[in-house]
C-alpha cells in the first residue's frame, strides 16, 4: 500500500506512530484513488491507490493498524445510508445513480427502476452494501429532471449524516425542565442587554458595562444550560452526540430541543433567567484586574440587533450620556490591547442569504462587519480568557480552546513564498504571533493583503478542544476556552459544569476522566458542522448564479491553482472559476510561487485582489461549481509588480 501524504507532517508518519489503532474516514477522488483522513490530526492523511480505494465507499469509517511498519485498513462501517443523485438508465429496467461532487464520484447500481425514472432525473435512494462492491440501491423518491431548492437541505443532511430532529425522549426531558432560582445571586437590577442578528431566536449571552473611578466592570451573563441538562440524561447524551448546533440558510439543527434553546435557556427580554455570570474588572487602560464567577438570576432589559446598535452609536457619537458609551469605550481599549499583543484579525466576509418560502435564493450579499458585531466578539473573547485564567488559578480540570503554533515546516514554506513577493521574514520570527500580526498589518491596503491573508491562514493549524492547557496562537492568548455559547456548543456546557463544581468546592474527577474523549469528539463534530454549513452555502450560491447565466459581472480575483482562476463576485456574493483551458486570448503561465498568471504573448498579468470582468457560463449543482469566462485583462507586467 503506497503512502502519499496530502499534508506534510513529520510527526505523523506511519512508521513513527506508537498507537495501535487509528480511526479515520475515506475521502474518495474522482480519479479513483482515496485518502484516509484520520480523527487524530497529528497523523498525516494516508493515500490509497485505486487498487485499494475501490473496496471503500466515500465517507466510510475505517480503522488503521500498523503491522510490520505498514498500514492495514479495515472497514468499520458505511456511514452513508441514503443519498440523492442522477439516474442513468440501462437495459432491462436497470440503471445507475451517479453520486457526484467536486472531488469524488460514486456509482450505485439500481437493479429495478421502480419509479419510472428517466435519464438525468434526480433520485433519492437507499444504499445496500450487502455485496459491496458494487453498492446497489433501492429508489425512494423521484424528483424529476430539476431538483427544487427545497431539496438542498436533504442532500446536505444525507451527505454529512446529520439529524434534523431530536429524539422524543430528549424533547420530553426538555419540556419537563423547571425554572429553579434558589441559592443564586439576584442580578435582576443589572441592566443587561442582548445584541444579536435580526434572525436570531436563541439568546445565550447578555452584557453590561459599568464605568467607575477605578476603570470598568464588564458583566457577561451566559445562559445556564448546565442547570437543566444533567450529565448522563437523554438530553445530555444527545447534545454530546451532536456536539454543536449547525446553521443552514433554511434552518438550524439545534444541539438542544427548542423548549430549551429557544425557550427556558434563551435570555429573552424582561423574563428572569438562570445564568452563569462573569464579572470582570478592568483598569482605565483595559487591563484585566480581577474576575468573579457567579450563579445568578438575571433579567435582560432589551433585545437589540447589531443594526440598531450601530445606528444608535453613529447618532450618539458625541453624546457622553448615551447608555452604551462605556460599552464602546471598553471595547476599543480591549481591541487595541489584543492587537498590540499580536492577535491576528482575519477579515473574510461572510455571505448573508435571504430565501423565499420555497427556499429559493432572493439575495446573497456580503454580511457587513459592524462595530456592534465586533463589540460582542471582543467581550466574548475577554470573558473566555478571564474564565480560563480563573480556572487555571484554581488548578482545576478544564476544557481549553487550543490553537497550536504553525509547524516550522509550514512557516518556512510561507517565508520562502513571501520572499517571492519581496517580503523579507523568517520562520523563526513568524513563530511569534506578534510577528505574524505585524506582517499582516504591513500589507493592508496593498495588492498583497489578500495574498498574505490567505497564505497565512493556510499555514496555520485548526483550533481544537483539549483538556491540556496550551496557547491560542491566532488570538495571541496564553489560555482560552469556550464559555459563552452552551446553548449551541457542548464544550461550553462542560465548561459550565466544571465551573459550578469548582464554585461549590466539589471534585471534577468524574468529568475529568471523560474530558479527552469529549474534546476529540467535539472537535470532530465542529469540523463536520463547518463543512456542512460551507457546502449548504455553496449550493445556494450556485443556484443564485444559475439565475445569472450569460450575465456580465465585475469581480476580484480571489485565488488560483493549476486548473484556473477564482473570482469573487459581489452581488450575488459568490465565487466562480475561470478554467485556464477556456482562456483563448493568450496562453497563460501560472506562477504558483508568486500566485499570479502572466500572458505568454502579451505579458498581461493577473494576480489575487485584481479587478476583472467575467461572464457566467455554467452553474453545476452536482459539483457545486460556477464556471466563468474572462472578458478582460487589465494591466501589463511591470518589473516591480511582483512585490508588495
Amino acid at each position: 500500500m503506497k503512502k502519499m501524504p496530502k499534508k506534510k507532517n513529520s510527526a505523523g508518519r506511519i512508521g513513527e506512530i506508537s498507537q495501535a489503532r487509528y480511526v479515520g474516514s475515506i475521502q474518495k477522488n474522482r480519479k479513483g484513488f482515496a485518502f484516509v483522513i484520520f480523527q487524530d490530526k497529528k497523523l498525516e492523511d494516508l493515500f490509497l491507490p485505486s487498487s485499494q480505494a475501490f473496496r471503500f465507499f466515500h465517507a466510510d469509517q475505517v480503522q488503521m493498524t500498523v503491522q510490520k511498519g505498514k498500514p492495514v485498513i479495515r472497514l468499520l462501517k458505511h456511514t452513508l445510508n441514503t443519498l440523492v443523485g442522477r439516474y442513468i438508465p440501462s437495459k432491462g429496467g436497470k440503471g445507475t445513480v451517479i453520486y457526484e461532487r467536486k472531488n469524488y464520484c460514486e456509482f450505485i447500481k439500481i437493479p429495478k427502476n421502480t419509479l419510472r425514472a428517466q435519464k438525468n432525473d434526480w433520485i433519492e435512494i437507499k444504499i445496500n452494501f450487502k455485496d459491496f462492491p458494487p453498492a446497489t440501491g433501492v429508489m425512494l423518491r423521484n424528483f424529476g429532471p430539476d431538483l427544487s431548492a427545497s431539496s438542498d437541505l436533504l442532500m446536505i443532511t444525507q451527505e454529512f449524516r446529520l439529524s434534523p430532529e431530536h429524539s422524543q425522549k430528549a424533547i420530553e426531558e426538555a419540556k419537563s425542565c423547571k425554572w429553579n432560582p434558589s441559592d443564586r445571586k439576584n442580578l435582576s437590577h443589572i441592566p443587561f442587554i442582548t445584541i444579536d442578528g435580526e434572525q436570531a431566536r436563541d439568546f445565550d449571552d447578555a452584557i453590561f458595562v459599568e464605568k467607575n473611578p477605578s476603570g470598568y466592570t464588564l458583566w457577561v451573563a451566559i445562559a445556564d444550560v448546565s442547570h437543566y441538562v444533567r450529565e448522563g440524561s437523554a438530553l445530555d447524551q444527545e447534545a454530546l452526540s451532536r456536539g454543536t448546533s449547525v446553521y443552514f440558510p433554511e434552518r438550524a439543527f439545534h444541539m438542544l430541543p427548542e423548549a430549551l434553546s429557544e425557550g427556558l435557556c434563551s435570555l429573552k427580554p424582561h423574563e428572569p433567567r438562570l445564568a452563569m455570570v462573569a464579572m470582570i474588572h478592568f483598569d482605565p487602560t483595559g487591563t484585566r484586574l480581577k474576575t468573579s464567577l457567579l450563579e445568578a438570576v438575571i433579567t435582560s432589559q432589551r433585545r437589540a440587533t447589531y443594526t440598531e446598535i450601530q445606528k444608535e452609536r453613529e447618532e450618539a457619537r458625541n453624546q457622553k450620556n448615551w447608555a452604551l458609551s462605556a460599552h464602546f469605550e471598553l471595547y476599543e481599549k480591549l481591541k487595541n490591547q489584543r492587537i498590540q499583543r499580536g492577535s491576528i484579525d482575519f477579515d473574510f466576509p461572510e455571505p448573508e442569504i435571504t430565501l423565499d418560502s420555497a427556499y429559493d435564493v432572493v439575495s446573497i450579499l456580503a454580511k457587513p462587519r459592524l462595530a456592534s458585531h465586533q463589540l460582542i466578539e471582543e467581550f466574548m473573547i475577554a470573558a473566555n480568557e478571564a474564565v480560563t485564567q480563573w480556572m487555571v488559578e484554581k488548578n482545576q480540570p478544564f476544557v481549553y480552546r487550543v490553537h497550536e503554533s504553525p509547524s516550522s515546516l509550514a512557516l518556512e514554506k510561507f517565508a520562502k513564498w513571501a520572499a517571492s513577493l519581496g517580503i523579507t521574514t523568517t520562520a523563526e520570527k513568524l513563530a511569534q504571533p506578534k510577528a505574524c500580526a505585524a506582517l499582516f498589518k504591513s500589507v493592508i491596503g496593498t495588492y498583497a493583503e489578500p495574498l498574505i491573508q490567505l497564505a497565512l491562514l493556510r499555514s496555520m493549524k485548526q483550533a481544537t478542544y483539549s483538556p491540556k492547557h496550551a496557547i491560542h496562537f491566532g488570538l495571541a492568548s496564553e489560555g482560552y476556552t469556550h464559555f459563552t455559547s452552551p446553548i449551541r456548543r457542548y464544550p461550553d456546557l462542560v465548561v459550565h459544569r466544571l465551573i459550578r463544581n469548582t464554585l461549590k468546592k466539589q471534585e471534577n474527577k468524574k468529568i475529568q476522566k471523560k474530558l479527552a474523549s469529549i474534546c476529540l469528539h467535539c472537535s470532530q463534530q465542529e469540523r463536520l458542522a463547518t463543512e456542512a454549513e460551507r457546502e449548504a452555502i455553496k449550493i445556494k450560491q450556485v443556484r443564485a448564479m444559475a439565475q445569472q447565466l450569460g450575465e456580465v459581472f465585475s469581480g476580484k480575483v480571489s485565488g488560483m491553482h493549476a486548473s484556473g482562476i477564482f473570482v469573487q463576485v459581489q452581488n450575488p456574493f459568490a465565487e466562480g472559476m475561470i478554467p485556464f483551458d477556456q482562456i483563448s486570448e493568450d496562453d497563460l503561465i501560472f506562477e504558483e510561487k508568486k500566485m499570479r498568471c502572466i500572458g505568454q504573448r502579451t505579458k498581461k498579468l493577473i494576480k489575487i485582489g485584481m479587478s476583472v470582468e467575467v461572464r457566467v457560463v455554467r452553474a453545476d449543482l452536482e459539483r457545486r461549481q460556477v464556471e466563468l469566462e474572462l472578458l478582460n485583462f487589465f494591466q501589463k507586467s511591470k518589473k516591480n509588480q511582483g512585490h508588495a
